[in-house]
């Protein structure tokens, strides 16, 4: 099959997911092009990438030439002029788009109409972010397929018009998440008997605040550095191989969602509940209503429900090694057979082909 799939080609956490997306199509037999929605045309040159770097570096909050509405209209139009060229040059079967803020409903209305490419959006973020909601509802019609990381509980809170919708979560790339064998120098530096990956929000960063008595390492962005956490704060930028080493080298990882503590219902997981088991890590998240759906809870995954129990979670497990290390063997055992990119992008594709 012959699939274009549109979506970022960069260290972003979308740009990330693609990777593993177009792996796993490839490994899947199909025939793969890769259209990069967000590279701008005004900065495809050397020398006005190179000057976009220089400011970002010296300038880092300048806004982007992108936010000026002039040029984001133009763009725009020249993103999807050459989206074009490259569907009528490709043809595929397919068009798989991951997100696709600025393909316009026009340029998927003409693929469809005149090469019959069936049109298919995996939203890889959940609903539940109120500023996502106007673009999934501009995008949701339009599409011939669409896939959500939420359960469909979203739907009732959040009316969609639809051709068709369904979940379908993210899930790890078993060739990058995966054991391995660290120096000793390594687990010095990625290793602690707990570890956050994620961006420290307010919300997150109060929570971690109670858990300063633990030997905490803290990876990823934060705004301010608070003084209780001085000592944790590790290193912002943390991609995926370096993930994987602090997954490896951590006693317990710590996922903690972005509604964790507050009084809406949480009703996705993140891809660390994927990613952590696939290697061999072991996870300690937040309840939610998907968790059970991937994973036994309480031989497979451990879930917390408020902070006392996370605590009392943490000291248990950081002083039962072998419990730890069983739970995570199946977990790693689930994730790798279950939860694989080649798994969810063989289930749309199955989808796909029989419905459409």
């Amino acid at each position: 099959m012959k699939i274009l799939l549109a979506a970022p080609q960069d260290q972003t956490a979308l740009g990330v997911i693609s990777n593993y997306c177009r792996n796993a199509l490839v490994d899947l037999g199909n025939e793969v092009e890769v259209f990069d929605f967000r590279k701008h045309p005004y900065s495809s040159g050397k020398f006005i990438s190179g000057l976009k770097s220089i400011a970002r570096k010296f300038l880092p909050s300048f806004p982007s030439p992108y936010a000026v509405s002039p040029i984001r209209s133009w763009t725009d139009k020249q993103i999807n002029q050459m989206l074009l060229e490259l569907v009528f040059r490709f043809k595929p079967d397919i068009l798989l788009v991951l997100c696709g803020e600025n393909i316009l409903g026009e340029t998927l209305q003409r693929i469809s109409r005149e090469l019959k490419t069936v049109t298919v959006n995996w939203f890889h973020d959940t609903l539940l972010l109120p500023y996502r909601q106007p673009l999934f509802r501009s995008i949701a019609a339009i599409y011939d397929f669409v896939f959500i990381i939420d359960s469909k509980v979203i739907l009732r809170k959040i009316p969609i018009t639809a051709k068709y919708i369904e979940t379908l979560p993210l899930a790890c790339s078993p060739d990058v998440h995966k054991r391995i064998n660290l120096s000793p120098d390594e687990i010095n530096i990625y290793g602690s008997d707990v570890a956050f990956v994620g961006t420290v929000t307010p919300e997150r960063e109060k929570w971690l605040g109670q858990l300063a008595e633990f030997d905490l390492k803290i990876w990823g962005r934060w705004q301010g550095m608070s003084q209780r956490l001085k000592k944790c704060y590790q290193k912002k930028d943390v991609y995926a191989g370096e993930a994987v080493k602090i997954y490896n080298a951590s006693k317990i990882i710590l996922d903690m969602h972005h509604l964790w503590g507050k009084e809406e219902e949480i009703i996705n997981v993140t891809p660390r509940v994927f990613e952590v088991p696939a290697c061999a890590g072991f996870l300690l998240t937040n309840s939610s209503l998907q968790i059970g759906d991937f994973y036994r809870i309480g031989e497979e995954m451990i879930v917390y429900k408020d902070i006392d129990e996370q605590k009392h979670l943490i000291r248990y497990y950081l002083e039962h090694l072998q419990e730890r290390q069983t739970i995570a063997q199946r977990s790693y055992e689930r994730a790798r057979a279950e939860h694989t990119y080649q798994k969810r992008l063989k289930e749309l594709l199955e989808t796909v082909r029989k419905a459409a």
